[in-house]
């Protein structure tokens, strides 16, 4: 029995990290690896729906140590600053017994302990504008410290492996590039109908929709999507265009979303442009599946969830055109300029042209849909079981 534990660091808004441990540990469940089994460490207070969606895969641990503020999380804090060892989160590793932590930026080592680190991209270097100088200085910081600590570094691209090269270009025998995939979570009939109604209620969706679900970061580049839905009703169309998101910039960049309001106030955009926020997941898969078309326009990706969810459900997606999403290669992608509006508009009018003439939207069989997926799926977790198995058997 090899013995994985993760530990849930980051915030519980920082949804893409959850839903990559997630679909990580759904792969690895799907392939039945009895010789692994994972315990997830997260902080007591975690909200129970996030805890319940490991629970089928990873035995999960509440403690006080992950707790913000809490007592046992500032003597940690203090240890790791004074010691350099998490002392108390080493005792809970002990305690049951992990061999290796993985995807955690956890650096402290005992006994034969190994360690998996994940960088999801190398967005810093190419836009450093978007960060503060603290912000900028403490990611450094923490590659600094996945090149020095890792036993082995996990890229999710090899795009993202040419900028280790270029930025941390140090023992690149460390590195593995293993190309996570999402999984689109199941819903019973009744579930999806429920939900569906739902959304159609609360948030007053009807008829044909784009959906653009992005974190509100800067470099996502959700303004050249509504500068294209502006000028498509200044060409006398009514296109809808529903937004999700965590709508902060955790790099303390909030002026995006200031502009982002401005614009849609200053153009009366407030019935085609819908600011969601963060919604449950199932309204988040419902609007997937039901939506006209998704919209990914990030200027920069490790490798994008939105575009793999695309992929996993066989729907139709406009994505910028940049190297990771050309990696990434959805075959039912459509390609734009991330920075011409008017190329976008172009685009998103003869998408609503076909569904209005009823010209079909389906580029895959279902079948061929949920091959892909299997197929996909099995890759993802034979690399990362690959990774586990060598690097268990080089304690």
């Amino acid at each position: 029995m090899i013995r994985v534990g993760i530990i849930m660091y980051f915030s519980k808004e920082y949804k893409g990290g959850i839903n990559y441990l997630k679909n990580l540990l759904y792969a690895s469940h799907s392939e039945a690896p009895v010789y692994i089994h994972y315990t997830f460490f997260v902080p007591s207070d975690l909200d129970q729906d996030i805890i319940d969606a490991f629970l089928p895969y990873a035995q999960v641990i509440k403690t006080n140590v992950l707790k913000r503020k809490s007592m046992p999380w500032y003597i940690d804090k203090v240890s790791d600053k004074l010691f350099k060892k998490n002392l108390l989160l080493i005792n809970l590793l002990k305690k049951y017994k992990i061999e290796i932590v993985s995807h955690s930026n956890f650096f402290s080592r005992f006994g034969k302990l190994k360690i998996v680190s994940w960088i999801p991209d190398f967005q810093l270097y190419h836009f450093p504008d978007l960060w503060s100088a603290s912000e900028r200085n403490w990611m450094i910081n923490l590659n600094k410290k996945v090149v020095k600590y890792s036993d082995r570094i996990i890229l999710s691209s090899n795009d993202s492996l040419k900028d280790y090269i270029k930025f941390a270009s140090e023992d690149i025998s460390k590195v593995k590039v293993m190309q996570f995939v999402s999984q689109p979570s199941s819903l019973s009939e009744a579930e999806f109908i429920a939900t569906q109604k739902r959304i159609q209620s609360k948030y007053q969706i009807e008829g044909d929709f784009l959906y653009l679900p992005n974190q509100f970061w800067s470099h996502k580049n959700h303004m050249v999507v509504f500068k294209a839905i502006n000028l498509l009703k200044n060409r006398g169309l009514n296109p809808l265009l529903v937004t999700t998101g965590h709508m902060v910039d955790y790099r303390g960049n909030d002026g995006n979303i200031k502009m982002i309001r401005d614009f849609i106030e200053v153009n009366d955009l407030s019935k085609n442009i819908l600011l969601l926020g963060l919604i449950p997941y199932a309204e988040v898969l419902v609007l997937m599946k039901t939506c006209t078309a998704l919209i990914n326009p990030s200027l920069f990706e490790g490798w994008s969830s939105t575009v793999e969810e695309a992929k996993s459900i066989g729907k139709k997606i406009l994505v910028s055109d940049i190297p990771i999403h050309r990696e990434q290669d959805p075959e039912t992608g459509i390609y734009f300029d991330p920075r011409n509006e008017s190329a976008l508009a172009d685009i998103i009018e003869n998408v609503l042209s076909q569904v209005e003439n009823k010209v079909s939207n389906n580029f895959l069989t279902d079948g061929e849909v949920q091959n892909n997926l299997a197929t996909r799926t099995k890759l993802f977790a034979q690399k990362y079981h690959q990774i586990i198995t060598e690097l268990y058997n080089e304690r």
